[in-house]
């Protein structure tokens, strides 16, 4: 088999890879708060709105997010319909991609046995592997934001050669792009990142003027695409308000999105499970390394930390903010398996105990899981949550059978540490991957769908079962549930988005109503309100019309 035949197969087995792991059972389960429905919702406005350009939750203005993943999800909705795998397919596809793009790109700056570790990595690890099952931004923002790292690598002055603008300029554009999913973050982390290499090479110039200005030449026109068009189209009032809205989220922390300073680093060591592990001893490369492997190994290593410190010093913190941090994670973790498979690094025996130490510590808890749901008595009496309590009710129907997934894991693990510590590094290497990477796709297959029962699955059903109907329906606590799946239409009563209104005031149609059992009291006080149910949590009730 030639080359070039080879080459073509393996890539073919990456995007197979990526199929067979990332599209089966997208939609099984309902979309999840808060994040899955609200893009989803964005999306979904925009079609049955015909407005494109200003992105809308409750047809109100929104100014969280530029369009363009809601464009994408758009695109996904009008072709496969308006629900769960449509919604995430984006991501899916991202995913598809990514492992490709890492494999590519690992091969070119390495060799093919350096890509295949890093898509592994990618493929086999926690939140890297998750993130391309969901409905999200930041899957499809990271890509962006990675690919012009990357072409700006490509387009910069080496030793042996001289700037190349038109690589350059396929960076700025994929920022552009970056900026048109995610805003000016898009642009603040890879300048952070340009600025600190340049700190790093002792402030040796390594992008020409001329680049410099092809970049942003091409970043501009990508990103007028629209905040150039909204603001010619509508004047600038929706672009101000987005950019304002920005700059207060970066500056102060939302409601439930504060945490600590080291949040991030304990997500991505024990969330990157097991390249988080690996990619430890790689944050120095090898001496003996090619310029170029030095070069794109330093824009890792900065991309890493400049990402982790941004993120640990703002004062909003969640689990996707440093999503970022995933192909800096698995790229070094690739670097160390590569490293160890060429014989320059000798595998650390703590290294062993500490994957399978953490690996069967996760392995067990995925084991006794289905157990303590199908005992969830257990748990009632040391929950104080009358909501969480409530929920736990719900009669789920689990099975032993279902720990075989932690056992059989665990087994997995302990195998892949036996295989390590014989120096069968690629056997011991592919069996790590691989199990994790099977053990996630089960596990959510058998868990998350039922799952759902015990925190939205009802209020959805609620709003599904009044669907098409003439009536308002309303949560009473924060959810975009109510508008995704009750499919709200555009038009109507202008008031209809105030919650005050539509208990109190002059009604023009019946409203149907769900809250949480923590919070009915206050509802079951008013007396134009007549209570429907109360299960699992949650109490629905409805006013009629005058």
């Amino acid at each position: 088999m030639n080359e070039s035949r080879k080459e073509l197969l393996l890539q073919l087995l990456v995007i197979a890879t990526g199929i067979c792991f990332f599209l089966p059972f997208l939609g099984a389960a309902h979309l999840f708060d808060w994040d899955e429905i609200n893009f989803a919702e964005a999306a979904r406005e925009m079609l049955v709105s015909h407005n494109f350009l200003q992105v809308q939750i409750n047809f109100q203005p929104f100014w969280e997010k530029p369009p363009l993943f809601f464009w994408l999800q758009a695109v996904s909705m009008s072709l496969l319909g308006v629900n769960e795998f449509a919604a995430r397919f984006v991501d899916a596809l991202c995913g598809i991609i990514t492992l490709l793009v890492v494999y590519r790109i690992g091969r070119r700056v390495f060799d093919r046995r350096f890509g295949l570790l890093w898509a592994g990595a990618f493929l086999g690890s926690f939140l890297p592997h998750l993130f391309f099952k969901s409905g999200i931004i930041d899957p499809v923002f990271n890509l962006f934001i990675f690919l012009g790292i990357y072409f700006v690598f490509r387009g910069e002055k080496t030793s042996g050669g001289s700037a190349r603008p038109g690589m350059l300029a396929i960076g700025g554009a994929f920022l552009g792009l970056a900026t048109l999913t995610k805003g000016p973050v898009g642009i603040l982390v890879p300048v952070l990142c340009a600025l600190v290499y340049w700190a790093l090479g002792r402030f040796k110039t390594y992008l020409s003027i001329k680049g410099v200005a092809v970049a942003v030449a091409a970043g501009t026109a990508v990103a007028f695409s629209w905040y150039g068009v909204e603001t010619l189209a509508h004047g600038p009032w929706f672009v101000t308000e987005f950019l304002k809205y920005q700059v207060k989220l970066f500056s102060s922390g939302e409601a439930g999105h504060g945490r600590p300073f080291w949040f991030h680093f304990v997500v991505l060591l024990f969330g990157c499970f097991p390249a988080s592990f690996m990619a430890i001893r790689s944050f120095v490369p090898s001496r003996g390394d090619t310029e170029d492997r030095k070069r794109f190994g330093r824009w890792m290593v900065v991309l890493f930390w400049v990402v982790l410190v941004l993120f640990s010093i703002v004062k909003t913190k969640t689990v996707l903010y440093s999503s970022l941090c995933y192909f800096p994670i698995t790229f070094l973790a690739a670097y160390h398996m590569h490293a160890v498979m060429s014989g320059r690094l000798a595998w650390n025996r703590w290294l062993t105990v500490s994957l399978v130490a953490f690996g069967v510590l996760v392995a067990a808890a995925i084991a006794a899981f289905p157990l303590v749901m199908m005992h969830t008595a257990w748990l009632i009496p040391l929950v104080h949550d009358p909501f969480a309590r409530d929920c736990l009710t719900y009669p789920g129907r689990w099975h032993y059978a279902e720990m075989l997934i932690g056992g059989v894991y665990g087994a997995a693990l302990i195998a892949s540490a036996v295989l390590l510590s014989r120096k069968r590094f690629a056997a011991g290497f592919a069996t790590l991957i691989v199990s994790t990477a099977l053990c996630l796709q089960i596990a959510m297959i058998a868990f998350v769908p039922r799952m759902e029962y015990y925190t939205d699955a009802g209020p959805i059903s609620f709003y599904q079962s009044l669907r098409g109907k003439n009536l308002y329906a309303r949560s009473l606590f924060k959810t975009y549930a109510d508008l995704f799946y009750f499919e709200k239409k555009p038009g109507g009563n202008p008031l209809d988005y105030d919650e005050d209104w539509l208990l109190n005031g002059p009604i023009d149609k019946p409203a149907y109503f769900v809250c949480r059992i923590d919070k009915a009291p206050r509802y079951r006080k008013l007396p134009q309100l007549r209570e429907l149910k109360a299960e699992y949590g949650f109490v629905y009730f409805v006013r009629n019309a005058k």
